[in-house]
């Protein structure tokens, strides 16, 4: 009678519905609420630790347990699934409480002060950049096979990049460093003479953005960027988040991944190209997302962002 009237009630079904499963049928739990619980505030208190760990850590709650099933365990009933974590550099307190000083003191800054921002920086642009570290390889197939492999180059020919934008114009000047030659005060002032005077004056800016790195914040760009009626952003040292140009180059350099040039030349005209096509809409968005940036990272009191 029982059998009948699972029959009829799997039949009564709508089509393509899953019957429910029948209590009791099935292996049991391999693991107890309270395990759960457990396996849970640790992962809470160390993200990198994995189910190998939790198990050589609790033999007496997980020893008859596979990894596996502490790794399905967290995935779907703990909703703790392994994810690949963002790449950010290291902040010491001392840092973000600058951050965190500078976001106050500009707060109240409108998105149509930040447009008349001209936002400047540095980036390394280098021939080979790491693919994707994730493929979907057949099981017969060695892991070694080349098409299965990312390729490495140990030292990578790389070029140096400064450019300059703004919320107003869009892209400003961009000049290449020679190879070789590192960033400083001298050279640093003759990058502003050529490519940053004129496009200043275009845009309409009224203030210069550039991080705190040592060239500049020589004496001698400080009484160049005097001498030229320049005010400057006190910008708190190593805040990417912050800098919105860091969004620009970041772009950038994944189409240059999928351009893939193979050699120097072929990057900087890759790289003008992509510079010159960028399109105004884009310099304005990012400008004009200064207040959100600034709101994150007061909301998480100078520490790192989306951004």
């Amino acid at each position: 009678m029982a059998i009948y009237n699972l029959k009829k009630a799997v039949e009564s079904l709508p089509p393509g519905t899953v019957p429910p499963r029948k209590p009791g049928s099935g292996a049991p739990k391999k693991t107890s609420p309270r395990t759960d619980k457990i396996m849970r505030r640790e992962v809470l208190n160390d993200p990198a630790i994995t189910a190998a760990e939790l198990k050589k850590n609790h033999p007496a709650l997980l020893g008859n347990v596979s990894v596996r099933t502490i790794q399905h365990r967290l995935q779907i009933s703990l909703k703790l699934p392994t994810r690949r974590a963002a790449k950010k550099p290291l902040l010491t307190e001392a840092m973000k409480k600058k951050q965190l000083s500078f976001c106050k003191r500009y707060r109240q800054w409108t998105p149509e002060q930040w447009k008349k921002v001209m936002f400047s920086d540095e980036s390394t642009f280098r021939l080979v950049r790491m693919a994707s570290t994730t493929v979907r390889r057949p099981s017969d197939v060695s892991r070694y096979h080349p098409k299965y492999t990312v390729k490495t180059v140990k030292h990578p020919d790389s070029v140096m990049v400064w450019g300059g934008f703004s919320g107003n114009k869009g892209r400003g000047g961009l000049y290449f460093l020679p190879k070789n030659v590192t960033m400083k005060g001298a050279n640093y002032i003759e990058v502003l003479r050529d490519h940053l005077l004129v496009p200043y004056a275009i845009h309409e800016c009224e203030v210069f953005m550039q991080d705190s790195a040592p060239a500049h914040r020589s004496k001698v760009v400080q009484k160049f960027l005097t001498d030229n009626n320049i005010p400057v952003l006190d910008w708190p040292g190593n805040s990417p988040d912050l800098n919105p140009i860091e969004n620009a180059w970041n772009e950038m350099k994944k189409a240059i991944a999928k351009k893939r040039p193979t050699n120097i030349n072929e990057l900087k005209q890759a790289l003008t190209k992509l510079w010159v096509e960028m399109d105004l809409s884009y310099f304005t968005k990012l400008a004009t997302s200064m207040p959100k940036r600034i709101g994150m990272v007061i909301q998480y009191k100078g520490n790192m962002t989306k951004y």
